[in-house]
């Protein structure tokens, strides 16, 4: 039997990257997936790949930074799908990049709003039905910049750590309710964001930090994908074993990698 049969999946950002990487991950293990995006044209070519194999899903247009659409956008999903077990905030921009003094205010609000208001909005949204329903799942997509200072990365970054500590809070929060709280870094993945980095102007990046993403790219080192969306499965599964508020990094923790590959194959 399918990993994830008969649940229900929500992913934010679902129209390309990562998080359509995990929402035909989430729909080849079994589950519903309810496909969000901005882009109504990327969120139904999904939707269209998960029915060629065979799964079920539905393509929800989803401006995370509202809440009221955020609102509707769960009850229509519980109204079609059934109740959420799984969510999955991957909805992120990466802009404004550059000092903080010649950022964009309202651009570095945007940020927020998208990055971590977004996700407190779908988190908002689901916890109390998987409370009442003494289950559920949530995976926050985080990244490394959550943890150090790099130049031109202040509002990305913030709103990443606060990303991160929203998960440890709320699983105070919970208080020993059976519902599992996670964090993930997923390194550095060949996405349309990598390809903004490596094409930033000297404003945006200093040129040192521009060419690591570079060399990155050149040396092989990123991830396809499909390595995190499989990070995903795993953490949704009843395979994890991560304590409840955990949070993984793929680049600095690739032992994580052949776990998850090695679970999921057996």
């Amino acid at each position: 039997m399918a990993l994830l049969s008969g649940q229900v999946a929500w992913i934010t950002g679902g129209g390309r990257g990562i998080g359509r990487a995990a929402a035909l991950a989430l729909a080849e293990q079994g589950a519903a997936v309810a496909v969000a995006s901005r882009t109504q044209s990327e969120v139904d070519h999904v939707v269209e790949e998960i029915a060629a194999g065979g799964g079920k899903s539905i393509a929800v247009m989803l401006d995370v930074s509202n809440w009221d659409m955020v609102a509707w956008a769960a009850k229509q999903i519980e109204n079609t799908l059934g109740p959420v077990d799984v969510l999955v905030n991957s909805a992120g921009v990466l802009d404004p990049l550059g000092p903080l003094w010649k950022t964009d205010p309202e651009q570095w609000g945007r940020l927020i709003d998208i990055n971590l208001s977004g996700a407190y909005y779908c988190m908002r949204a689901v916890l109390p039905g998987m409370i009442e329903r003494q289950r559920g799942v949530i995976i926050n997509i985080s990244s490394g910049a959550a943890t150090f200072a790099a130049p031109g990365w202040s509002a990305y970054a913030t709103s990443k750590a606060g990303l991160e500590h929203i998960a440890h809070n709320l699983v105070v929060d919970l208080q020993d309710r059976p519902i599992r709280t996670y964090s993930l870094r997923p390194g550095i993945v060949e996405t349309r964001m990598q390809q903004h980095l490596r094409g930033s102007t000297d404003e945006q990046l200093p040129p040192k930090r521009r060419q690591f993403f570079v060399d990155q790219k050149e040396a092989g080192q990123g991830y396809d994908p499909a390595v995190p969306a499989r990070a995903i499965v795993w953490m949704a599964s009843s395979l994890c074993d991560l304590d409840n508020g955990a949070m993984i990094d793929l680049r600095t923790q690739p032992e994580y990698v052949e776990k998850i590959d090695r679970a999921l194959t057996q």
